[in-house]
């Protein structure tokens, strides 16, 4: 029965529509918002691209299942970033599902991100992948 349930969600990703990127679709730093981080994070990626950043940003619209390209989009970039206002949830299962490394970047106090700790952090992402 389990395995019957679990085709069923697989199924319905074929209804999901893909994922798309905002920014480039290779780059240094793919950022993954989901929620109501959307706002704060696409402000900080859109002034670091002004900047001449090669940084992209997917907003998680469908968690399970998820758009059936997220894994060809993320290996594209040379680091993922998930910024999220809780304890790390979906960065554990972008990474067991994905195996591709994520860091996580929380904030457990009740705010919003405010764009400025968004753009440091995401700078700092940029410098480890630019070095290597």
């Amino acid at each position: 029965m389990c395995e019957t349930r679990q085709k069923k969600v697989e199924y319905v990703a074929n209804n999901i529509p893909l994922q798309e990127v905002e920014g480039n679709e290779s780059g240094d730093l793919l950022v993954i918002s989901w929620g109501g981080t959307y706002g704060s994070v696409e402000m900080a990626i859109r002034a670091l691209q002004k900047d001449g950043q090669k940084i992209s940003l997917i907003h998680l619209r469908y968690i399970h299942p998820m758009p059936k390209n997220i894994a060809d989009v993320i290996k594209n970039f040379k680091k993922v970033i998930v910024p999220e206002l809780n304890m790390g949830q979906m960065v554990h299962i972008i990474n067991a599902k994905f195996a591709c490394n994520a860091i996580s970047y929380n904030k457990v106090q009740g705010l919003p991100f405010k764009i400025s700790e968004l753009k440091e952090a995401f700078t700092k992402a940029l410098k480890e992948a630019q070095n290597g």
